[in-house]
């Protein structure tokens, strides 16, 4: 399989080496999570929280209003009428949510947190807090907005792990029909930006681009240079191209640059997908602030199931009413709730559903495992040097997260054996705490994904990121691990819908997932100690972090990583897309296995953690989910 797998991979490179010019396709703009026919005539998106005045019955029922949306658009198909059903509010004047340049993590009307149970500690346990955006955005109107896409050797896994259609060279065309790219101008290029003008799309909906001006062009310099000297790396003109390992770049992220504001905007799936004229749809409601209860569904043709329509009441509490489907319902509430609202319905393992009084529908035991998150060492601040203190160095009032990311593969980070160290760790690791907690249906697939997980990194899949904040008083670099073994799961305690379901991530419980932790920490503290980056700290700066420094010992290094690691509030694969007898929820085709028109379209689906940082990756998913659900359209 590797074998193959690295044939293909050098086949792609050529073509892209060779590829001079971009053709788009004919670009329409991504599903309004999934709703992907409507009337030809464009008229308003209807936006409320009122169900007074709205139909009793909708072609298309999209079950959230996040990133994963999909727009609407037209199609000679079908006249359709589409409903969407958001938890979270209408936040459209938000300025806090819109600048990109507020402040990473600031409270807002859209973040909230919900507590894991109690994680791996130094100690014994800790207690840590699920972050997630809860409005129209969703995580795309809180996040970092940096502009990460998975890699050639990821996309090729989850191909491997059972889905065909879902390998890089599919995939890429849908990435790029929602992308809007903004190639530097001739001040960024200067500054370091680059493109590879062969991978990006340029007419879809979502606007990506670097910061005008760059934030931080002297720290961003020296982060390059330094992460070259620390893993062995080489500069790329463009993470996004499929082969990130092994390289460091400069970032872009997903913002824009407002011509009449002559600002930058963040772009949100909602300012991306519902807000802009471009995408009004006289076909599209969309319900905020009322969560859904159930998908209410009758017994279908062949022992299938087929859902007739969703039970939804107000976020706040209050009457449940229902709404009809004639179509499809779509479920893109995220890694979070999607499983809990398919539980709810009766969709799940049916030992657990009987326990809580829930009466199966389908027996499904995949639902709410296999769910993964990646982990960040990110309370990491070097205090800057005086003589460093420019704006150059410290982006003044205008920081982003991770201007210059580094991806080291496993020979990168553990030397000339790396990947045959990870690859012994990852294939002698255990099942067997995994098993035992449901973060895995069985032994088979465990080591299925290990086998697969192994073979990325043997191609060349990075296994840690690295990256650099500028600040007015301090510079910080984060890392974070990009795809995990440890696996978790995310399941309801109560049929009350406005309850949080218990999210159990189970960080860090395989030996291999640490083995790359204590490596992180080593690639944080090496930063400090490394010019040209060290020349604008204080001498004394890895001590005041007290990150452990390089004579510490690996026992050292594993106590401070497990006394300080935070979730890289990257939820995926809690209703995973692979073979069913492996504990899979979705098809390819994103079809619920067992029904007949329920889809899961959202980072549940994805089987495995392989978009680093996951919203641009997403909306190739939303693209890759707005076609299949057009061919289907398009045959009954």
């Amino acid at each position: 399989m590797a074998y193959e797998m690295a044939v293909d991979r050098l086949t792609y490179q050529a073509q892209l080496q060779n590829s001079t010019t971009y053709t788009a396709c004919e670009l329409r703009g991504v599903i309004l999570i999934a709703c992907s026919i409507l009337l030809g005539l464009v008229q308003a998106t209807f936006i409320t929280n009122d169900t007074s005045t709205l139909k009793s019955s909708y072609e298309f029922i999209i079950v959230g209003g996040g990133t994963r949306r999909s727009g609407c658009r037209e199609s000679p198909v079908c006249q359709s009428y589409c409903l969407g059903v958001e938890r979270g509010s209408d936040q459209m004047n938000n300025d806090l949510l819109n600048d990109p340049f507020t402040t990473f993590g600031t409270p807002s009307a859209c973040r909230f947190n919900m507590d894991a149970p109690p994680q791996l500690g130094s100690n014994g346990t800790r207690l840590l807090q699920l972050t997630h955006g809860s409005c129209l955005g969703g995580g795309s109107s809180i996040n970092a907005m940096m502009g990460s896409r998975p890699t050639f050797a990821g996309m090729q896994a989850v191909e491997a792990l059972g889905n065909p259609g879902w390998g890089w060279n599919d995939f890429l065309p849908f990435m790029q029909k929602s992308e809007t790219f903004h190639p530097p101008n001739a001040e960024q290029r200067a500054d370091g930006a680059d493109y590879f003008a062969a991978v990006h799309g340029f007419d879809g909906p979502v606007g990506v681009s670097f910061a005008t001006p760059f934030v931080a062009p002297a720290m961003q310099a020296a982060g390059v240079n330094t992460s070259e000297i620390i893993y062995g790396l080489s500069l790329s003109p463009d993470l996004g191209n499929g082969f990130s390992g092994g390289h460091v770049a400069h970032y872009y992220e997903h913002i824009h640059f407002n011509e009449t504001l002559q600002a930058d905007r963040r772009s949100s799936s909602a300012w991306s997908y519902l807000y802009p004229q471009s995408q009004q749809r006289a076909g599209l409601t969309v319900l905020t602030d009322h969560l859904v209860d159930v998908v209410l569904t009758k017994a279908g043709s062949h022992g299938n199931i087929t859902a007739t329509g969703i039970r939804v009441q107000p976020s706040a509490g209050g009457q449940s009413l229902s709404f009809n489907v004639t179509r499809e319902v779509v479920v893109s509430a995220g890694a979070l709730y999607s499983p809990s609202i398919l539980q709810r319905s009766g969709i799940g393992n049916a030992t657990f559903l009987k326990s809580l009084g829930i009466t199966p529908v389908l027996d499904l035991p995949g639902v709410g495992s296999n769910f993964q998150d990646q982990i960040l060492l990110s309370n990491v601040s070097y205090p800057l040097s005086p003589s460093a203190n420019t704006t150059n160095v410290t982006a003044g009032d205008k920081t982003l997260l991770g201007v210059v990311v580094a991806h080291a593969t496993a020979t990168n980070a553990f030397g000339p054996n790396g990947t045959d160290i990870i690859q012994a760790g990852l294939l002698n690791s255990s099942a067997d705490f995994t098993l035992s907690v449901g973060g895995i249906v069985n032994e088979e697939a465990f080591s299925t994904i290990a086998a697969i997980t192994a073979n990325a990194y043997r191609i060349d899949h990075p296994i840690i990121e690295l990256f650099y904040t500028p600040g007015s008083e301090v510079l910080e670099v984060w890392s974070q691990s990009i795809l995990p073994l440890s696996r978790g799961t995310v399941r309801i305690n109560t049929t009350d819908p406005t309850a949080d379901p218990i999210v159990n991530t189970h960080f860090l419980t395989v030996d291999a997932d640490m083995q790359i932790a204590i490596r992180m920490a080593r690639g944080v503290a090496q930063a400090a100690l490394t010019p040209p980056f060290s020349d604008l700290l204080t001498p004394d700066a890895l001590a005041q972090s007290n990150v452990p420094g390089p004579d510490a010992t690996d026992d050292q290094v594993r106590d401070w990583v497990l006394a300080t690691y935070t979730p890289g509030v990257h939820f995926i694969s809690s209703n995973s897309m692979m073979p069913k007898a492996l504990g899979g929820v979705v098809s390819p085709e994103l079809l619920v296995y067992g029904t007949t028109n329920i889809r899961v379209a959202d980072a549940s689906i994805v089987p495995l953690s392989v978009f680093p940082h996951p919203t641009l990756g997403l909306y190739g998913v939303a693209e890759k989910a707005a076609h299949m659900i057009l061919q289907t359209a398009a045959n009954t």
